[in-house]
């Protein structure tokens, strides 16, 4: 059986440019869909714009500038809501001891690395709520039941670190995209 060999070929090979939705690596399709908004991400931390909301609170869309500014304390509480579990757990992933919380409530305002935190966790409660197709209480579910592909941890006691959120946001675009490896 004879191997058939490519022909030579002088000059540069053509290179097509990426196609929306590719990566420009040629792996498969990137789904829009996979990475939440910034909107997605604020609306879990923070409370719909009205008329009442503050002139400095309202989602303006910069959300590097209000993590940089510091999130309201209230969004741990929207963001404890979202995700369905004790606000002590959340604390604990986002880096804010008991203590120091209590500070923050007097103040009404977490710091830009305490807001930075949130938003990982806010990030990975919208993607897992898309992964159940809009159901939030399977996303509850799956946010705080170890796997084993994330060592036996929950994914959000995974995502108390930026490495960790990393994996479990790895893991969410895996079983979205059927792979299993």
């Amino acid at each position: 059986m004879a191997i058939q060999m490519p022909l030579p070929h002088s000059g540069p090979l053509p290179v097509e440019p990426p196609s929306p939705g590719r990566r420009n690596d040629g792996d498969s399709p990137i789904k829009p869909e996979a990475v939440p908004s910034n909107a997605d991400v604020l609306s879990v931390l923070t409370p719909p714009p009205t008329a009442a909301t503050p002139s400095g609170e309202s989602q303006d869309g910069d959300i590097v500038a209000m993590v940089r500014r510091g999130l309201p304390i209230t969004a741990l509480d929207n963001l404890v809501e979202a995700v369905g579990v004790p606000q002590k757990d959340v604390a604990i992933v986002v880096g804010i001891p008991a203590t120091t919380l209590g500070r923050r409530r007097k103040s009404g305002r977490l710091t830009s690395m305490e807001s930075d935190h949130m938003v990982r966790v806010a990030r990975l409660a919208v993607m897992a709520r898309a992964m159940m197709a809009g159901d939030a209480d399977a996303a509850r579910r799956w946010l705080t039941v170890p796997h084993r592909l994330l060592g036996d941890e929950t994914p959000l006691g995974r995502a108390s670190t930026e490495t960790g959120g990393r994996e479990v946001e790895q893991l969410i675009g895996q079983l979205r995209h059927g792979v299993f490896s």
